[in-house]
């Protein structure tokens, strides 16, 4: 359909205004009265990707027809008599954007045309989402280092002397902003015990931020712990970086494996303690800082010391409060404890049901467990899901534990043989229904079935 005489006057007008409207940013679509495009900017064809010659002179319902839109903004405004905005997505990459459209009344009243201003907010929706994901990461790494009480394999779980002697001095502890130093070796569940104080601190509710030293790079670890100014260094983000620690601000930092942070950021730290203040990495203004460290390590940081790979006075600041975590191999009271809890943990979790053997559970005592804590916790999980058998016994842990069971409590083939013999028996007792179902499945007579239940003090529920 052709453009009617009478809009002479009107595309005149917008001839004059052309070249203003060509440098606006937004895409700009007019459409007369009847919804017949009359003109289209540079701006608006980089949007979507249609060409002018593409639309106008045709009607916006033919328009929407062909698939050049799902809906159009100036058949809302005819239709309305008012400015109308919608968000739609539009051209051949099918971007986000904002149409308005805007009605142009002339003397008598009626619309003489639509101008409509289309802005594509497709970055803006990215940004949005990043803010989200970073959002939702900064809640779930919160609610990851935060002391559970609610079931989860967080939980401190103990009844040693030496646990409960800590957890007491927690207790007196946590109320002040004082810096602790948690030592012990890997996996000893220094990590909860930081979880733990923060959780009964009066900044519970303030951010509680963990930073691994050993983990990060030594030349990128002074910009994430300190943040930077814009331009401080090449490859910097223009807008700067605030840091972990100034992100901490009124909450906890733990330090883990701080025995690995280099001298050069060990002054830096030094001075955050001593003057409560932080200064970004290029930067002139510093910034008060009320942060409470816990530190973590699994080195003797006095031996680092007198070595001079770490800093005395940095030392004495941190340790103020010192925790030593002792190895599970020095309170094996807490063994069968941990054990128990974190079957019942993976049981709900992978909803399995079994059960440990009074000869694994012996063999697991013994042990040495030189991963402790999270060295049981990880084997416990991997029995749950990879054990066929509804009972785990000793031939189903790893060769370590066989060889030491070797050491402490030698076996013969006969006696092996009887454990998978048992296990096979515990196995058909589970499918069947009965003791005499039992015995047809695996091909023996009832009493003999009856004799090793005996045997083996094997009950059916």
């Amino acid at each position: 359909m052709q453009i009617p005489l009478f809009e002479n006057v009107f595309l005149t007008a917008f001839r004059q205004m052309e070249k203003i409207i060509e440098f606006s940013a937004d895409g700009l679509y007019v459409v007369n009265h009847e919804g017949i495009t009359l003109f289209v900017n540079t701006a608006y064809e980089e949007i979507t990707g249609f060409k002018r010659e593409e639309l106008i002179g045709f009607h916006m319902g033919d328009l929407i027809k062909r698939g050049y839109f799902d809906q159009s903004v100036s058949l809302l405004v005819l239709n309305e008599k008012k400015r109308v905005s919608i968000l739609q997505q539009i051209g051949q990459q099918k971007k986000d954007v904002i149409a308005t459209g805007n009605p142009v009344f002339d003397e008598s009243g009626a619309i003489s045309m639509v101008v409509t201003s289309v802005r594509d907010i497709t970055h803006l929706n990215e940004l949005t989402k990043e803010l989200m994901k970073a959002k939702t990461f900064s809640q779930l790494s919160q609610n990851r280092y935060t002391f559970s009480t609610d079931g989860s394999d967080e939980k401190i779980i103990f009844q040693s002397m030496r646990m409960k002697e800590i957890i007491h001095k927690i207790h007196q502890i946590a109320p002040f902003p004082t810096s602790v130093l948690l030592s012990g070796s890997s996996g000893a569940g220094k990590e909860v015990i930081a979880n733990l104080i923060h959780q009964l601190s009066d900044r519970k509710d303030e951010p509680f931020i963990k930073v691994n030293c050993g983990a990060i790079p030594e030349q990128l670890l002074e910009s994430e712990l300190f943040g930077y100014e814009k331009g401080a260094f090449t490859g910097a983000r223009n807008e700067g970086k605030i840091g972990l620690l100034e992100l901490a601000d009124k909450g906890t930092v733990l330090l883990d494996e701080i025995g690995e942070l280099p001298l050069p950021l060990q002054v830096k730290l030094l001075r955050v303690l001593q003057e409560k203040q932080i200064q970004r990495v290029g930067g002139t203004n510093t910034k008060q800082l009320d942060i409470r460290i816990i530190s973590a390590t699994n080195k003797n940081l006095k031996e680092l010391v007198l070595k001079g790979l770490f800093r005395e006075d940095l030392y004495y600041r941190l340790q103020v409060v010192e925790l030593s975590i002792p190895p599970l191999c020095e309170r094996p009271e807490d063994i069968e404890i941990l054990l128990d809890h974190f079957f019942a943990y993976f049981s709900r979790q992978y909803a399995i049901k079994k059960n440990v053997s009074e000869e694994t559970k012996h063999i697991l005592q013994n042990y040495h467990w030189p991963g402790n804590v999270r060295e049981l916790r990880n084997l416990v999980e991997s029995m749950l899901v990879s054990v066929p058998s509804f009972t785990i016994e000793p031939v189903d842990l790893p060769p370590h534990f066989t060889s030491q069971l070797d050491t402490v409590s030698p076996t013969t083939l006969k006696q092996r043989v009887e454990q998978y013999e048992k296990r096979i028996v515990q196995d058909a007792l589970q499918k069947n229904t009965s003791i005499r179902k039992t015995a047809d499945f695996l091909g023996i007579d009832h009493s003999t079935l009856v004799k090793k239940m005996k045997k083996w003090r094997i009950t059916k529920e």
